[in-house]
């Protein structure tokens, strides 16, 4: 994701589960500016398996976002 954005490497850790869509991704530049930043169809096809089960938080975190029994 990385290469194919162009994207700095703090912006895509700190990219939500709930930005990301088919082939682009709502991050938040040094700047502080909204951007979108866009990857190929390959990196598309592999995010399912990274954020399997999780509708919010980090995406770079396994364990984030994933809801807990009270």
């Amino acid at each position: 994701m990385l290469y194919e954005s162009a994207a700095r490497a703090d912006e895509v850790l700190c990219l939500n589960v709930e930005d990301l869509y088919l082939q682009r991704g709502k991050i938040t530049s040094k700047g502080g500016a909204t951007e979108w930043i866009r990857w190929q169809s390959g990196t598309a096809q592999l995010l399912p398996r990274l954020i399997a089960g999780r509708t919010r938080g980090r995406s770079s975190s396994p364990a984030a976002g994933r809801l807990r029994a009270p």
